[in-house]
């Protein structure tokens, strides 16, 4: 969502799909997590897809977002939610988290654009400590600025369970998934796009929060006609629980269709 967002304030994107239903951009995350223990460090491979269409007076836009993990351990506070038992190895596909913001058309105000919406997350993960085992559903809301050269959006999502296995803990979570660009040339970025700020209300006190900061590097370039975009960026878990991912390396391919 927050790709589609920096899309179209280069003028492409929001207004290319007022006509219907389309896809915007896919982007492949690569995560190597780094945690206090090396041999315990972990692999991730995240797929987005971001959506934008009308209906009535509204344009929609949306997010599915699932991963494909790698963990020697369980890592505190992943996958998003509350998972139990969350401490073993295991490799397989995380949750479904989709997000769903919408604003009125044309309701903006220069370079400022807001829309709210509802979050849900499907218990889709193929292994205990990949998976919270519940259904979650919970308010969305998305601000972007958009610059001369500078671009800054967040989207964050609540989310609390309403079913699912009753023997695992509740969901009650909350993630903000910030993203900074600035335009250093043509085809070079200086980013900001961590995982996000989690904070899983349901944990211990200083088990709670997850909050990256960091950065790195983004070259844009052309896949024939479709813009798109590598970015390698690196960041520290300045606050996060214990035992949990002190840092995450990673490697991002967008495409713009």
């Amino acid at each position: 969502l927050l790709s589609t967002l920096a899309l179209a304030s280069e003028d492409v994107g929001h207004e290319a799909s007022s006509g219907g239903f389309r896809v915007d951009t896919q982007s492949t995350w690569l995560f190597r997590s780094f945690l206090p223990d090396e041999s315990d460090d972990a692999d991730v491979m995240g797929l987005e897809f971001n959506s934008s269409w009308s209906w009535g007076n509204y344009d929609w836009t949306s997010i599915a977002y699932i991963e494909l993990a790698d963990y020697p351990v369980g890592v505190p506070g992943q996958p998003p939610g509350n998972p139990e038992p969350g401490t073993a190895a295991a490799t397989g596909i995380y949750d479904l988290l989709t997000a769903f913001p919408f604003s009125k058309r044309k309701e903006h105000h220069g370079p400022h654009h807001f829309s709210w919406g509802f979050s849900a997350q499907f218990p889709t993960g193929d292994d205990e400590t990949l998976t919270s085992g519940k259904y979650s559903i919970g308010p969305a809301i998305e601000y972007a600025y958009s610059g001369d050269r500078l671009f800054a959006a967040f989207v964050a999502l609540q989310l609390w369970s309403v079913a699912g296995d009753s023997d695992r803990k509740d969901v009650s979570m909350m993630m903000i998934k910030p993203m900074i660009t600035y335009d250093l040339n043509e085809k070079w970025k200086a980013v900001y796009m961590p995982y996000g700020v989690s904070v899983y209300w349901n944990k211990d006190p200083g088990q709670r929060v997850y909050f990256p900061l960091g950065g790195g590097i983004q070259r844009q370039f052309s896949i024939g006609s479709v813009p798109s975009a590598f970015s390698v960026q690196l960041f520290k878990n300045v606050i996060r629980p214990d035992k949990g991912t002190k840092y995450d390396f990673r490697l991002m391919l967008e495409v713009n269709f």
